[in-house]
């Protein structure tokens, strides 16, 4: 979908109403996230294809820091967005710009973090998660 102009984002958050303009805006929302569950569900699949139970059982260790991920970068995505509406409200594009600059930002930078920590930490993580000497 091509980017949008001023004057397009100012009538959509502005003039639209308001159960039309959910759905223009969430429908890209869900179509992500069910790309996401496919992504998962055919990862699945074609490492269950092996017919290595330790191989599927792998995949579905690593399920819950996905998620992990998935869940700190929405945090921070469902946070600012807050902050951004009641800008938009009031036309002050400069906050809006700011705020969500500094989502992205926090949500990359908390994301190398969680990277960060999962890699050092490996073993008590993959303990806790049930991981056996096989998986």
């Amino acid at each position: 979908m091509a980017a949008r102009t001023e004057q397009e984002k100012i009538e959509l958050f502005e003039r639209t109403p308001v159960p039309s303009a959910v759905v223009i805006m969430a429908v890209p929302t869900v179509a992500s996230s069910l790309v996401m569950v496919l992504y998962s569900l055919a990862d699945t699949y074609f490492v269950g294809m092996l017919n290595d139970p330790v191989a599927t059982a792998a995949v579905t260790l690593a399920s819950p820091v996905l998620l992990a991920f998935n869940a700190l970068n929405n945090l921070f995505g469902v946070g600012s967005s807050s902050l951004m509406s009641r800008s938009l409200g009031r036309k002050d594009y400069d906050t809006v710009r700011k705020t969500s600059a500094m989502g992205f930002y926090c949500a990359l930078f908390c994301s190398l973090l969680l990277s960060g920590s999962c890699t050092l930490l490996k073993s008590p993580l993959l303990t806790v998660l049930g991981a056996s000497a096989d998986t």
